[in-house]
């Protein structure tokens, strides 16, 4: 009887086992869980110099977290350990101890790497504030510092980023988007807000005070302070440079020569420093040595002129940097401007935003430039634009039944060819909300699209004349990706804000398709494996491309066990 029992056990307990996969099945190798491939990558929207080794840079990047070169810009890593936000708005190096540095994000406030980069831990203890645009740090004592942010104003820390306290008083507007500290009296700090000028605190930021006298645009940008001279300190606003020779009191505009208005860099020769450079939008680098009384273009190299950033090598300050938003380069001059070359090798920048192909054709999103055309396997493009009332184009699907039909998904809603991109119209106007980031459509009938918006996700099954919405059980509405199951077309998925939904009723409901992705991810980008539709591939704002293969778990059986005597 004993013996019975336990060899009855012993089946049972080996076919339940045989049943249940075991847990190290179930997460490795991406089953049924999201594993990440890289790489990583963005748009480049902060510099900053090692003083002391000046080759050494780091950029930070929207996405892409923080890269790092060590030869002067040729060649760039990722140095992202430990940082786990990688919307890097904001850099600054300790000047006493360069291998300290700090990062300022846009959602995880700031972070700390004491090993030039190596590793990163948040830093953010007192700090209430998560998008920090802004940091300066206390030239004569570098453990104080200051972090600018929105929507909570200034922030200073008197331990290395140990701790922080709120320094607002006065302080009436919260949109700080530059710092910048006077270098022989560290307790005057500037700051510049957005839509309000320039506040000044003369201890240390117990309390601000405006100072924008003659200051006619208070979106300001950018600030530099005179190194030589800190009485002297200029401010790049939405309406051009603007000089002050008092410490703030009073301001002027210098803008002769300087065609471009929207000023959001400013650096300073730090050897000759009536000698600055502005970086604008959408004109390039400026520059001026007469103290900002005339510019000049210099522009000479640049491909690209939508400028985020100015650095100058302290020690040689001919050379510089330049970065740009669109597309995400960085260039380098190594005499004062007058040539520029790009210094990009690691870097992952680009604009193009959207791609589609069928055998003979290929067409292009590109972000503000429309739709470009191909024939002849990208050798030569064409604009593709006429009827196309917005130029700001984030997605193209074709017809695969017709090919010379095609949808765009732009800022304007969704718009239709029939001619292979000749002309486009907008179908319809049921599209409540008009920025559709991402389209999907049925392979086996397409005259059923999806559309996804800040909304959710909208369907449409008369080839876009009319949409309805899509949302059951989709909880993050912000949906920046979707994508078809070749072989089952009622099963698409949604890459939203939080992550990756799936419907399996043609958008009837949606559910989480989380495990291994954390639900902050903000998913852009997804592909289907045609060959193996269960596996779907992820491309995340700045963690790298993940997959997951989804396989069904089979269920525990359990049978009766019948115990006979003997």
């Amino acid at each position: 009887m004993r013996r019975t029992n336990v060899l009855c056990q012993i089946l049972l307990v080996s076919l339940v086992a045989l049943l249940i996969p075991s847990r190290a099945d179930v997460v490795s190798a991406g089953v049924n869980v999201w594993t990440s491939h890289g790489p990583e990558g963005g748009y480049v929207i902060a510099l900053a110099i090692d003083p002391a080794t000046p080759t050494t840079l780091y950029a930070g990047t929207e996405g892409g977290g923080v890269f790092k070169s060590t030869n002067g810009g040729r060649d760039w890593s990722a140095a992202n350990v430990g940082l786990t936000n990688t919307l890097v708005l904001a850099l600054a190096i300790d000047p006493a101890t360069p291998t300290s540095l700090y990062a300022g994000t846009g959602g995880a406030g700031v972070f700390k790497s004491t090993n030039a980069g190596a590793n990163w831990s948040a830093a953010n203890a007192g700090l209430t504030a998560t998008s920090v645009n802004a940091l300066a740090v206390d030239p004569a004592t570098s453990s104080t510092l200051y972090a600018g942010s929105w929507p909570d104003g200034v922030f200073k820390s008197t331990n290395g980023g140990g701790n922080w306290s709120e320094l607002n008083t006065g302080l009436t507007y919260s949109y700080v988007t530059t710092l910048a500290i006077d270098p022989l009296a560290p307790a005057t700090l500037y700051a510049g807000i957005g839509g309000a000028g320039v506040l000044k605190t003369t201890n240390g930021g117990e309390t601000w005070s405006q100072t924008n006298t003659g200051l006619t645009n208070s979106d300001v940008r950018a600030l530099a302070v005179d190194p030589a001279t800190p009485a002297t300190l200029y401010a790049g606003t939405y309406g051009g440079a603007f000089r002050s020779t008092d410490r703030g009191a009073n301001w002027s505009a210098v803008n002769a020569g300087l065609t471009a208005a929207q000023v959001m860099a400013l650096a300073i020769d730090t050897l000759t420093p009536t000698t600055l450079y502005a970086g604008t939008r959408p004109g390039g680098v400026f520059k001026s040595a007469t103290g900002g009384r005339d510019w000049s273009a210099a522009n000479a190299g640049l491909t690209y002129t939508d400028v985020t950033a100015l650095a100058i090598d302290p020690a040689t300050p001919t050379t510089l940097y330049a970065s740009m938003h669109y597309p995400g380069a960085v260039f380098k001059s190594t005499n004062g401007g007058q040539y520029w070359s790009p210094v990009n090798s690691g870097l992952y920048p680009g604009w193009i935003s959207a791609l589609a192909i069928d055998p003979t054709t290929l067409y292009a999103g590109v972000e503000s430039h429309g739709v470009f055309k191909s024939t002849n396997g990208g050798a030569n493009w064409s604009p593709a634009n006429t009827g196309l009332t917005t130029w700001i184009v984030w997605t193209l699907v074709i017809d695969p039944a017709t090919p010379t039909t095609l949808y765009a998904g732009t800022t304007g809603g969704v718009f239709k060819s029939t001619n292979g991109g000749a002309n486009w119209s907008k179908p319809s106007t049921t599209l409540t909300n008009c920025d559709v980031p991402a389209l999907a459509i049925d392979p086996v009938t397409p005259t059923t699209l999806y559309a996804g918006t800040g909304d959710g996700v909208f369907k449409s099954t008369n080839a876009g004349a009319n949409w309805s919405e899509a949302n059951t059980g989709l909880t993050a509405t912000s949906v920046n990706a979707l994508a078809v199951d070749p072989a089952t077309p009622a099963t698409l998925y949604a890459g939203t804000d939080r992550g990756v939904f799936k419907s399996a009723n043609g958008g009837g409901s949606w559910s989480e398709l989380n495990t291994g992705l954390s639900t902050t991810t903000a998913v852009l980008a997804l592909a289907i494996d045609p060959a193996m539709p269960t596996t779907l591939y992820a491309g995340t704002g700045g963690g790298g491309v993940f997959d997951i293969q989804q396989v069904e778990q089979p269920y525990t059986v359990y049978l009766p066990l019948i115990l006979r005597g003997p």
